[in-house]
């Protein structure tokens, strides 16, 4: 069973570019939230994400899924928490639960693949990398309410084969 504990917290402020002529975000920022947060959580996991640069591994995008659940607009402070669903030889899957003020607003998931950059497939993630990874360490923030979680917690429709 996956950790339900964040790996890290993630925030954007919602911007005019981001949202529809209602002023809600649009559906397409959230997969560009989201990959934000995969970058700062691999970021405060690793020190840097060109850690894995500098092992010639990069982590690319082969599966996304979102659940839209209420709008956010203009403005809203959007508060993303990460974490760890699975972790394959090859592959990553990373949940995330957006919210506004507690209100959840998406959920979602994204499974990157370990791609070697110097021979352009598939390769093992390090095991320093996965070392870290399976630590999953607590959230800087405690845990939102059973209440704000009932809405958003079936993403259970992401794939758990490992890689």
């Amino acid at each position: 069973m996956a950790d339900p504990r964040a790996a890290h917290v993630h925030r954007v402020r919602v911007r005019p570019v981001d949202c529809d002529r209602q002023g809600i975000v649009h559906a397409s920022r959230y997969a560009v939230f989201f990959e934000a947060a995969m970058v700062e959580t691999l970021r405060s996991l690793l020190g840097s994400y060109k850690e894995l640069e500098k092992h010639g591994v990069d982590f690319v995008m082969a599966e996304t899924s979102v659940r839209y659940l209420s709008p956010a607009r203009f403005d809203d402070l959007i508060r993303i928490a990460v974490r760890v669903r699975t972790l394959g030889t090859t592959t990553l899957t990373m949940g995330f639960e957006a919210d506004v003020d507690g209100t959840p607003v998406a959920t979602g998931w994204n499974r990157y693949v370990s791609f070697g950059t110097p021979e352009l497939r598939s390769t093992p993630i390090p095991e320093d990398f996965r070392r870290v990874l399976e630590r999953r360490p607590a959230p800087s923030r405690t845990a939102r309410p059973a209440s704000t979680r009932t809405r958003s917690a079936d993403t259970s429709s992401a794939p758990a084969t490992r890689g």
